[in-house]
């Protein structure tokens, strides 16, 4: 990794050793590979960790498989991160447009489709939609699939018309884009043969490929994608290097051709059907030497169109080009048939006849579709046989039977409409007995049907009226209850010619109903009950019968929420360590549970404060409802107060001693329960009011490795935002400036560079214009006023501190002051060190704004010059540092305002880069 323990701080070193002391006797347990599965590539201390104590002695003591699966996880971690091709891919195509053929722009195509390792854990979800069943741990792992799964995977395929190599003429670029990219395709292979793929079958292993070359739109039908648009592993730099290859045999198809003879020499399938794939091309292979590589093929690559379609079309494409003698014996071995032993042995031996003729029939009928004439024994024996198989005679296309992405189809609902012909109790019976009828086939299923039925508009308006017409309410239909909650909502949509809905009566309809209905009935239906209480909480808050009916129901729905089975929770290794994962703390579903929709319905009961300041004062029933809520125990209860605390600002205006006891008291306690509901706290944006109240233990949890890093980094947007608010009005902080100081020493770099990223953020929203026409203060205000002594006074000033991440943060906050420019330089230019900078979109100067290039607000010559100085510091002098594909553009930007400049040394140092 580059580093060793002995670099890291003293908060890193502590977990460094915490982490070593925890993995001691540990490293054979699934749970321990599990964890470091998750580890994140910012956590470079934990990693470390891992590393010092597999090389050490106790890594030594460990026996396979469990010593391989910590190498894989070692060599994982050493492959760069996988980019977003769909972006970066556009990125690349600039970059060839504007000539740009140097080892960087290689190199970075290649990452795009370069197949790397994947490591996840067992009971993972496959990457692949292909039929690979899950399999159950060993009790004693054998072999290393038996405690970690192992896979390639890559960016996203790249289209070839987005990067527009076709119109790249340097053949030696393209050579050595070709050699790169066939590298990259081997070491692919490699790591799954490692990982214990054989060479020809099961391609799930190398990520899946169903085609070598990329499909374009013109070849597929009109809903039909890529067939590769899924599959991550070797399919995007195989196809890529096929493009690739292409190209280069319309430039140089000498060195395309010594490529292609290559391939057919590796002892590989996929390199054979690249060279199938590039033999189509007649300037690349000779008829003679594409009819004896198909005499000579094995059966598998003969015969198998899922496995190697690429041979059959070399075959139906090229027929008409070979010899006689050869189309003789290619038509001779397929009219033999396949072998009998390309089918499983237990196979029906009938069935495997038919499909052993039909194989043979679709190849010649397939060479027909390629253009070619068949020899006429072998026409006549075609036609006699393809009488029994009509789709053989239908067949027009050349890749009939090749894999293909499967498309997912909207199944159409199905209402049984027999219930139209009933009303009220026998309408009610039919359908309380539909929905609880088990499925009796594809295209049997009771129960669907009777649910789509009520889906349908107008349909709920008649269970109302059905329910309606029986005394109590329908106490005996508890399904159709259920099923009425989720279907009847305000936003239904209304039946062709129903009258304008008053939604009011509606609601208090259902409200009477529900008011009769026993215990057991609102048990049974609790989960469709309380969604309807939800979706008609602005008219249930309104009506006098909504507050009765709330009470009967929120015990049942707390009951049944702290029943519901919680999900099986994630391996923690210890309080130290949860700060590795990369997922978020589990926290409780407040919306999707009974408890949580009727708190909904309380947070809509509760009235504007500007109506009401004291509502809970003035409302027994808002006082009561609020009580049972806070009362309620166990999931239920946690539900509540995150609900609440979410609402925090509202609470403390309506009530701030009730406030400070049941939400306050215990956000603020030292335990597990506690750490959830600050994520509540970070769900929203705090201002002063609250945060004069909990901002000093903001700070502390801000930095808290038991928190997720998205509630951490909310915590600390927060606490930044009213830190710029109270130097932009001159007030005090609500939190002292030195606390925030320290919390930003403390935080980890990624937390670090997301805090700087803040100080652009706030600029930017808040020079915005508002509604109501107020003018709102401009970029150089708000510069002047927050940000810059923000800058001198809170953020720490080591120099330690300042690292790549930090510096890309800051970089594009400079553009945000607009003429502040120059000053905004000098406020931050200790904070910048080089980091990797790809486009003038790091600077915040890519693209257009009001119809101008952005890059047009360097019209002076001080921001030209505080402009270079920006790009000196920030673009690396190292080779192989990363170099803006437009900085030739911001360069003649700053030729342009400031000529002079273009003679200082650091001009010429970024002028040489811009043309690597």
């Amino acid at each position: 990794m580059g580093a060793e323990w002995s670099d890291l701080n003293s908060s890193g070193q502590s977990v460094f050793w915490a982490t070593v002391a925890f993995l001691n006797g540990r490293l054979e347990e699934r749970a321990s590979l599990c964890w470091a599965l998750r580890l994140r590539p910012n956590d470079t201390d934990t990693r470390l960790a891992v590393l010092h104590v597999i090389d050490g002695p106790e890594g030594r003591k460990i026996s396979e498989p469990w010593r391989s699966a910590w190498r894989l996880i070692e060599e994982c971690w050493s492959s760069p991160s996988i980019g977003r091709s769909s972006v970066e891919a556009y990125h690349a195509q600039e970059r060839l447009s504007l000539g740009d053929r140097s080892g960087t722009l290689i190199a970075r195509l290649v990452e795009l489709v370069s197949p790397q390792l994947s490591l996840k854990p067992l009971n993972a979800e496959p990457s692949l939609g292909l039929d690979m069943p899950l399999r159950r741990p060993r009790r004693r792992p054998r072999r290393v699939e038996d405690v970690l799964r192992a896979e390639l995977t890559s960016g996203d395929t790249v289209d070839p018309g987005v990067l527009k190599l076709a119109n790249v003429t340097d053949g030696c670029f393209l050579t050595s884009l070709a050699l790169a990219l066939d590298a990259a395709v081997v070491n692919g292979l490699d790591i799954a043969r490692r990982l214990g793929w054989r060479g020809e079958r099961s391609l799930w292993q190398v990520g899946g490929l169903y085609r070598v070359y990329y499909v374009p739109p013109a070849e597929r039908d009109e809903e039909e994608e890529e067939p590769d648009e899924y599959h991550h592993g070797i399919a995007p730099s195989v196809k890529l290097l096929h493009t690739v290859v292409s190209q280069l045999a319309d430039i140089d198809i000498t060195a395309a051709t010594r490529f292609v003879r290559r391939w057919k020499e590796v002892n590989s399938p996929i390199h054979l059907r690249l060279w199938a794939a590039l033999s189509r091309d007649p300037r690349i292979a000779s008829p003679s030497d594409v009819g004896i590589a198909l005499l000579s093929l094995k059966d598998r690559e003969f015969w198998k169109i899922t496995g190697y379609p690429e041979i059959a079309e070399l075959r139906a494409r090229r027929f008409g080009d070979l010899d006689p003698d050869q189309q003789q014996a290619i038509t001779a071995r397929i009219r033999r048939l396949p072998p009998r032993g390309l089918w499983p042995r237990k196979a029906d031996a009938g069935r495997v006849a038919d499909a052993r003729l039909y194989w043979a029939l679709r190849e010649l009928r397939r060479i027909e579709v390629g253009g070619a004439s068949l020899p006429h024994r072998d026409k006549t024996w075609l036609d006699a046989g393809t009488q029994g198989f009509p789709d053989l005679v239908q067949m027009v296309r050349l890749d009939e039977g090749f894999m293909e992405v499967t498309i997912a189809h909207a199944i159409p609902t199905n209402p049984d409409n027999r219930f139209d012909l009933l009303a009220g109790e026998e309408r009610l019976k039919m359908l309380e007995a539909a929905l609880s009828s088990p499925r009796n086939g594809w295209d049997d299923d009771p129960d669907s049907r009777a649910n789509d039925w009520i889906q349908q508009p107008g349909r709920p308006i008649q269970i109302l009226a059905d329910l309606e017409s029986v005394q109590d309410g329908g106490a005996t239909f508890p399904r159709v209850w259920r099923r009425f909650g989720w279907a009847h909502s305000p936003a239904t949509q209304q039946a062709e010619g129903a009258a304008q809905r008053d939604l009011l009566a509606e609601s208090d309809r259902v409200l009477s109903l529900l008011s009769k209905l026993p215990e057991t009935t609102i048990r049974s239906a609790i989960e469709g009950i309380s969604q309807w209480l939800f979706a008609w909480r602005d008219q249930v808050s309104t009506l006098p019968q909504g507050f009765g009916v709330w009470l009967n129901v929120w015990p049942i729905a707390v009951e049944a929420t702290n029943a519901r089975k919680p999900s099986e929770e994630e391996f923690v290794l210890s309080t130290v360590l949860q700060s590795s994962s990369e997922h978020e703390p589990k926290v409780p579903d407040t919306l999707n549970t009974p408890a949580g929709k009727l708190v909904g319905v309380f947070l809509a009961a509760c009235p504007n404060l500007q109506e009401n300041a004291h509502p809970f004062s003035t409302g027994i029933a808002l006082h009561m409802m609020r009580d049972a809520i806070i009362a309620a125990p166990g999931e239920s209860g946690l539900i509540a107060r995150h609900r609440m605390i979410e609402a925090l600002a509202y609470f403390l205006k309506a009530d701030r001693a009730w406030k400070q006891k049941h939400l306050i008291e215990p956000l603020t306690a030292d335990s597990q329960e506690a750490t959830t509901l600050w994520h509540a706290v970070a769900r929203r944006r705090r201002h002063s009011d609250v945060l004069k109240i909990i901002g000093e233990a903001m700070v502390e949890h801000a930095t808290d490795p038991l928190l997720g890093r998205d509630t951490r980094r909310s915590l600390v947007f927060s606490l930044m935002v009213e830190c710029l608010h109270a130097f932009r009005e001159q007030q005090e902080p609500a939190v002292a400036f030195t606390r925030i100081t320290q919390m930003l020493r403390l935080l980890d770099d990624e937390m670090r560079a997301s805090a700087a990223e803040v100080l652009q953020r706030f600029i930017r929203d808040n020079s915005m214009p508002r509604d109501g026409g107020q003018a709102p203060p401009s970029p150089e205000q708000l510069f002047r006023s927050a940000t810059a002594p923000f800058l001198r006074e809170v953020w720490p000033q080591e120099r330690s501190l300042t690292t790549p991440g930090v510096s890309k943060a800051m970089a594009d906050l400079p553009a945000a002051t607009k003429d502040a420019l120059p000053e905004a330089v000098d406020a931050i230019e200790r904070f910048l060190v080089p980091f990797e900078c790809w486009s003038m979109l790091e600077y915040g100067l890519y693209g257009e704004e009001g119809g101008k290039p952005k890059l047009s607000n360097i019209d002076n010559q001080k921001k030209a010059a505080a402009f270079l100085r920006l790009l000196d510091l920030t673009v690396g002098k190292t080779e192989g540092s990363v170099v803006p594909h437009d900085l030739a553009d911001a360069l003649g930007q700053i030729h342009k305002v400031s000529p002079k400049l273009t003679e200082t040394p650091e001009f010429r140092r970024l002028a040489a880069a811009a043309r690597r």
